[in-house]
């Protein structure tokens, strides 16, 4: 069997999300957001990073505001220059769409990636050991490589493969969420 390379997975894989129907993202990011609400990891946290979803990444939108109004410290990341720079947020006004389109934070109190609690990130492929494929441009790599915390991997279930390759710079999440299971510490616990 041929061994796809990361270029290859990160296009099949985000045709392959591309070409999922709005009602089917909608469904199954209700799932992973159900999913992630339940781990004590997230519960516990009180300074969260989360995203704003472009190209069909699971949604997690709503879980932004719920987390704020549950007073949890939220943070959303900023593209400056080759890295990722977190940022408090409270309230939407705060976003503006920022590099590649995505909704970034416009300003606010910049926070260290050490003090995160709970990353969640997502990815185009991740494989059951935690890794991930993004868009190739390294901004979470870099990012969780400072992360203390939980580092928690959002994707739908058809996104997981046993293994992928991987280089030497790429940093695995501890937890991996989907519509169907949560993968931790090496075992599977389906919903």
């Amino acid at each position: 069997m041929k061994v796809l390379k990361k270029g290859e997975l990160r296009k099949e894989f985000l045709n392959r999300r591309e070409a999922m129907g709005e009602e089917e993202v909608a469904f199954y990011s209700e799932k992973i957001r159900a999913g992630l609400k339940n781990l004590s990891d997230f519960k516990n946290a009180k300074r969260i990073l989360l995203y704003c979803p472009i190209k069909k990444e699971p949604d997690l939108t709503s879980l932004i505001w719920e987390s704020v109004s549950l007073k949890k410290e939220v943070l959303l990341p900023k593209v400056a220059h080759d890295r990722l720079r977190l940022y408090r947020i409270q309230t939407p006004q705060q976003l503006k769409p920022g590099s590649f389109c995505i909704p970034e934070p416009d300003g606010g109190d910049e926070v260290d990636p050490q003090q995160v609690e709970l990353a969640v990130v997502p990815g185009i492929v991740f494989d059951t050991r935690g890794y991930r494929i993004g868009f190739g441009k390294g901004f979470y790599d870099k990012l969780l490589k400072g992360v203390k915390g939980v580092k928690v991997g959002v994707a739908y279930s058809f996104q997981v493969l046993e293994e992928i390759p991987i280089d030497e710079w790429d940093q695995p999440v501890d937890v991996l969420v989907t519509e169907l299971y949560i993968l931790k510490g090496g075992k599977k616990y389906e919903y």
